[in-house]
This record gives C-alpha cells, sequence and structure tokens, in this order.
C-alpha cells in the first residue's frame, strides 16, 4: 500500500512539475504550442503534459489522436508497451482507451511535429 502512494505522489510531483515549467514559459505556449519554445520550432527532448479529449486510437500505428482542452488543436501522439496507462489508480494496456475519454498525457517530442507519451492518464 505505501509502495502505491510513494508512486502516486511521485507522479502527481511530476505533473505539477511539469505543469509549473509549461506555464512559466520554458515549454512555450500549449503543444505546438504545448511543445513549443515560442519561435514555432520544438525540440526534441522537450516534455509538457496535455489535458484533452481523445478523438480517435489508431492501434496499428500505435497513435493517439488527442484534442487538447485548452486550444481546441488535436494531436497524434505514439505511444508503445512502455507507455503506462492508469485509470483508478488501476493499470491498463494503451489499447484500452476510447474515444471520448478525457486524459491527461505527459507528452515528449520525438522530432519536429512529431509526439510521444510515456504516461496517459485516463480522468
Amino acid at each position: 500500500m505505501r509502495g502505491i502512494q510513494r508512486a502516486l505522489g511521485i507522479l502527481t510531483m511530476s505533473g505539477v512539475l511539469l505543469t509549473v515549467g509549461a506555464c512559466n514559459g520554458t515549454l512555450g505556449n500549449v503543444l505546438g504550442s504545448v511543445l513549443g519554445n515560442g519561435s514555432g520550432t520544438q525540440q526534441q527532448g522537450q516534455t509538457a503534459q496535455i489535458n484533452g479529449t481523445v478523438r480517435g486510437l489508431d492501434t496499428r500505428s500505435q497513435q493517439i489522436n488527442i484534442q487538447d482542452n485548452s486550444s481546441g488543436q488535436t494531436y497524434w501522439v505514439q505511444y508503445d508497451n512502455r507507455t503506462q496507462v492508469v485509470y483508478r489508480n488501476q493499470a491498463y494496456p494503451a489499447a484500452s482507451i476510447r474515444q471520448g475519454d478525457n486524459v491527461t498525457a505527459r507528452i515528449q517530442v520525438v522530432a519536429n511535429n512529431s509526439y510521444y507519451t510515456d504516461y496517459v492518464q485516463i480522468n
């Protein structure tokens, strides 16, 4: 039980740190915006958090289409077998994500205009 509480605490703190970083401008405006550096370019390795609604899931190419709640823009985000998906403190495979799910995802730039998530929380 303590291990679960500690892991949740770490994940919560990680989310807070990502949010604070995004708010103070170190990551730019949200995604294209969220992961931009203010100049319209995105640098590989930058991370941020996106809150949005799942508009689609392509299990064949392992991508989630997320519409950002704040900007309304949609983004295709890669996932893989290492991606953690959490709903009500339970782990699920990424293929269990459904269209219409409200999610918070940790996003990383893997190439210009290409994104990857290693953690998705279904809200």
